[in-house]
């Protein structure tokens, strides 16, 4: 009976859309996805994927361009039917976001950028996204939030054998041509060459900030979480994560600092380019011997990495098994 209503549901909404057409000579909209009793459009498409579609548009070879496009419209619509889904089952939870929660999540990002709501509102211009727009994304990533908080978080538990394994097999490797697992945390400030609204408006502002999350470093909060809330850098989404590096891969001011280091410890501040950095060595490895730093001094950091791996897995797992259950008619 409920598939039927849905063939019915989206049989009608077919049959509005071509009967509008009577009255025009195009399309002006159309639904590309149903979702339970929900629609996805070709507008809400072709706007969440703008920027990728004309990355897509400016790079692909003439004779792919079709076939890209056509794989990217897949792609994100299936990212939105996901949204659509894990929208609705909040729906059904009685879960929701007020405007308060906004204001107070955008005062945050403000805040820990160092920004004005003037530098906010500027560089969503130069991004071609509205305020509304964007305060509806972070709707999105709130509720997305409460429900992983709701549904999957109380289901994770990381116990100290898996810390141990993960260290015995990230910092224990016998072979290999050598390098240097680094975490990385910088701020940056604005100044004529870069001009990045997240920056700090004076280089005094950005090492007091690092003088202040190193610190709280020292005192021993995670790397990852502090590296995620504050540091400027392209690294602070994969928590200041770079990976391992040959000495001679480095830049100079990082070469010249690590090769004083011993594994576990935190550099002290220096300045590089628009920021001031510091960074926490993991490992040292020197052809067949390993130096790895003491299990306690990384213990929290494997433990972050670990918990991040398996809130993934589960919320994939998850947001599957409500697609399982779900209506779903692609009709792009």
């Amino acid at each position: 009976m409920l598939n039927r209503f849905h063939i019915l549901f989206s049989s009608f909404l077919l049959f509005f859309l071509l009967a509008s057409l009577a009255h025009g000579d195009h399309l002006v909209d159309r639904v590309v996805a149903v979702v339970n009793d929900d629609v996805i459009t070709l507008t809400e498409l072709e706007k969440t994927g703008r920027e990728y579609f004309n990355r897509i548009k400016a790079k692909a070879p003439s004779d792919e361009l079709n076939m890209a496009l056509e794989k990217a419209r897949s792609e994100v619509l299936s990212t939105l039917i996901d949204k659509l889904i894990v929208r609705q089952q909040a729906e059904k939870l009685s879960i929701s976001v007020a405007e308060q929660e906004l204001d107070a999540a955008i005062d945050q990002i403000l805040t820990r950028n160092n920004a004005t709501i003037e530098d906010f509102k500027k560089n969503l211009a130069e991004m071609n996204v509205s305020e509304n727009e964007y305060r509806e994304n972070l709707r999105d990533q709130i509720l997305q939030s409460k429900l992983i908080s709701f549904e999957v978080r109380s289901r994770i538990v990381i116990v100290e054998d898996d810390i141990k394994a993960m260290y015995q097999k990230e910092y224990t490797q016998e072979k290999g041509e050598g390098g240097y697992h680094i975490m990385q945390m910088g701020f940056t400030w604005r100044n004529s060459i870069s001009l990045e609204v997240t920056g700090f408006d004076t280089q005094e502002e950005a090492r007091k900030e690092a003088e202040k999350i190193r610190a709280r470093i020292l005192d021993g909060e995670s790397f990852i979480e502090l590296a995620k809330a504050y540091s400027n850098l392209p690294s602070a989404a994969d928590g200041g994560d770079i990976g391992r590096f040959k000495i001679d891969e480095m830049a100079p001011y990082m070469r010249d600092v690590i090769q004083g280091m011993n594994p576990g410890e935190i550099s002290p501040i220096v300045e590089a380019g628009n920021a001031f950095q510091f960074i926490k060595l993991l490992s040292v490895q020197e052809g067949d011997r390993v130096v790895k730093a003491p299990y306690e001094s990384v213990r929290e950091e494997i433990r972050d990495t670990l918990y991040r791996q398996e809130l993934e897995q589960q919320y994939n797992a998850w947001v599957k098994s409500l697609r399982d259950e779900a209506y779903i008619k692609i009709l792009l």
